[in-house]
């Protein structure tokens, strides 16, 4: 596949708008929206995997309402503690201009989520009561080549989101007075989009290492920033941070999706991921629903890339997800 263009600074400049995937970040990501700023949705995600717990959070801003959601996972048991927040009009979050610019701090009560941009990452700071489990702590994640996507939703209608995976996190965390591993593996999801009403998707994420000791992130999904050819533009994959951009996969989704086996399938990609547990959301505000499934659990099979590699993926941890949303 073709090397990228590195990404441009801003998405619209005059009548001229940056479209397709490019190498990096933008750093002015200005998207509008028909309808004003309360049309756009935003969301700042993270994740991180260690040898011993997976740790996922994020702010949403629906432009109505925002949400927050946190949980922690531990891999040996499986359990899983969570925290999940609406505020209307997004009280008590502030939003970052962008993904590498700025601070992204979600405050209520005692309970406290800032991401921040700094010279060559973010850092995210914790404060969150899971389930009764306090989860405090901060983690510096390495920034790698990421992948930034704008894509067109309609005429007037563009989305813009920055993918990485498989990136380096130090951890400095606790869970419950429990000291969370130092070393771990990280993933980003950053996306501003002047979304359409109604918009289904389905997501697949994981951060690991191959039995020879590199990094992989792969991000896949299908359905909302899909080509003329049904293939979606934001697939890629990472090994050591560098970028390497995947083409369409097909999600065989079981009946069962938070117990039984999910098939990510394409050209490149022979996956099957097995959950352990899974996260659910069905949000009704009325103008603003939200319906989703997000198992995690294992990914298992072979990933071939343009130079005639083939990646074995063991028993990889990582989430994937069905999601409705009307907003």
């Amino acid at each position: 596949m073709d090397d990228l263009l590195r990404a441009p600074s801003r998405i619209c400049e005059g009548t001229e708008r940056h479209i397709g995937r490019f190498a990096g970040a933008i750093a002015n990501p200005n998207v509008t929206a028909p309808g004003g700023r309360w049309r756009l949705k935003e969301w700042s995600y993270l994740s991180l995997n260690t040898e011993t717990h997976f740790v996922a959070f994020a702010v949403v801003q629906l432009g109505y309402a925002a949400n927050l959601f946190c949980y922690v996972v531990d891999r040996r048991s499986r359990a899983m503690w969570q925290t999940e927040a609406l505020a209307p009009f997004g009280w008590g979050l502030q939003f970052a201009p962008s993904s590498v610019h700025g601070t992204t701090v979600w405050t209520r009560g005692e309970n406290r989520l800032e991401i921040a941009a700094i010279a060559r990452g973010w850092r995210a700071t914790l404060a969150l009561k899971l389930d009764g489990k306090w989860l405090r702590g901060s983690a510096e994640i390495e920034q790698g080549e990421g992948l930034a996507l704008v894509f067109p939703l309609a005429p007037k209608r563009l989305a813009y989101t920055h993918k990485d995976a498989g990136m380096l996190a130090e951890l400095h965390m606790k869970f419950d007075d429990q000291p969370l591993p130092r070393q771990g593996l990280a993933t980003l999801d950053w996306t501003r989009s002047a979304a359409l009403r109604t918009t289904r998707w389905n997501w697949a994420s994981c951060a690991t290492r191959l039995k020879d000791g590199r990094r992989l992130g792969l991000n896949l999904s299908a359905h909302v920033y899909d080509d003329a050819a049904g293939a979606s533009t934001e697939n890629a994959l990472w090994l050591d941070g560098q970028l390497q951009p995947l083409g369409g996969v097909t999600f065989a989704l079981p009946a069962s999706p938070a117990s039984e086996v999910w098939h990510v399938q394409g050209p490149e990609v022979e996956l099957a991921f097995s959950p352990l547990g899974a996260r659910r959301q069905n949000l009704n505000l009325g103008i603003i629903r939200s319906r989703f499934v997000q198992p995690f659990g294992h990914f298992a099979g072979t990933i071939r890339l343009p130079s005639g590699e083939t990646l074995v993926v063991p028993a990889s941890f990582g989430v994937v997800e069905d999601h409705l949303a009307v907003w």
